[in-house]
């Protein structure tokens, strides 16, 4: 379907990142170890979840693309100390070599702009994210969170939101649909919770290049596993080839 720029790899999309969250190193290395057995195009680290974060950097992974990401509990993340010290791990992860780091809207400007900066001077590609953890807001306001992302100079802009219905899972897809050429960057979108796992199968279908899947441990509501989600990939590929 396409190819994605990810630090100094490159992504054929859609893309299956195997997540993985932990609260110890040897849970982290066990996901991981579960990502790479799955067929995942690359892994994300979660270590917010993480109780002790020495030598985190060691799960990092050299010859699969590592989004590494932290994130608060505002935004359905496990970090619980001030943000200075959360990004301040996101940085390190920038010099220790990760392929792309997740940051989010909400972060302060001061910070959010010191991630991109250093990203940005590294080759590392700047995923920046907002997570609305209750709701799917009307598709107005989708719309106006996806062009403050892109002004706020991330290379992709990941949104997702909350289904409480099936309406709200279309709502999100319809959001991908009217969002394509509007924007320089590629959006990744999806909604989490029951109602919204179809969301999960449909958005590469309307453009998002980027489908999470659980490695071991489910990150999100409605989540996959990486090998169903490797199968479906396979699927719309093979469709879109014989197309």
């Amino acid at each position: 379907m396409g190819e994605l720029k990810f630090g100094r790899h490159r992504l054929r999309t859609p893309a299956v990142c195997g997540c993985v969250i932990g609260k110890n190193l040897d849970e982290m290395r066990e996901g991981v170890s579960g990502a790479v057995k799955q067929g995942a195009d690359l892994v994300e680290l979660r270590i917010d979840d993480l109780r002790s974060k020495i030598a985190w950097e060691g799960l990092i992974q050299r010859d699969l693309p590592t989004l590494l990401a932290n994130h608060p509990e505002r935004e359905g993340g496990y970090f619980r100390g001030g943000e200075e010290d959360r990004v301040k791990l996101l940085l390190e992860g920038i010099e220790r070599g990760v392929s792309c780091v997740d940051i989010e809207l909400s972060t302060s400007k001061k910070l959010r702009e010191q991630v991109v900066s250093k990203a940005k001077k590294s080759g590392v590609t700047v995923l920046m994210s907002h997570h609305d953890i209750s709701k799917t807001p009307p598709l107005e306001s989708l719309m106006k969170v996806t062009k403050d992302l892109e002004e706020a100079g991330c290379d992709i802009a990941k949104i997702v939101t909350f289904a409480e219905s099936p309406s709200d899972a279309l709502r999100t897809l319809d959001f991908l649909v009217q969002v394509q050429g509007k924007v320089t960057v590629p959006i990744v979108a999806f909604a989490m919770g029951d109602a919204g796992r179809i969301t999960r199968f449909v958005a590469p279908i309307f453009g998002s290049p980027i489908i999470y899947a659980a490695a071991l441990k489910k990150t999100g509501r409605g989540q996959l596993d990486v090998a169903t989600m490797k199968r479906w990939t396979r699927e719309l590929m093979s469709k879109e080839v014989r197309g």
